[in-house]
């Protein structure tokens, strides 16, 4: 299994993760779940069948009890695209 596949099953199945880490390597955890999603052939393939667009990932800081940005952690979304349907 590779380094950050484990995080990407863990957002793919849940929807969102939220991953407390240092500041300094935020940009290579984006680029490494990124990446993972793309590898994810069968996750590719399920929405391919189905003729829908693939769920976006998108990387946030996750707000604490007061409302502000915690600037130490990361939270990965995965947020359904709108639709000409939805509307």
């Amino acid at each position: 299994m590779r380094k950050y596949q484990i995080l990407w099953h863990r957002i793919r199945d849940t929807g969102e993760c939220t991953v407390a880490a240092n500041p300094s390597i935020h940009k290579r955890l984006k680029k490494a779940v990124t990446k993972e999603k793309y590898k994810d052939t069968g996750y590719k393939i399920q929405f391919d069948i189905a003729g829908v667009e693939q769920p976006h990932l998108v990387v946030t800081y996750p707000k604490d009890a007061t409302g502000k940005e915690n600037k130490n952690a990361l939270l990965f979304r995965l947020v359904k695209p709108v639709l000409l349907g939805d509307l």
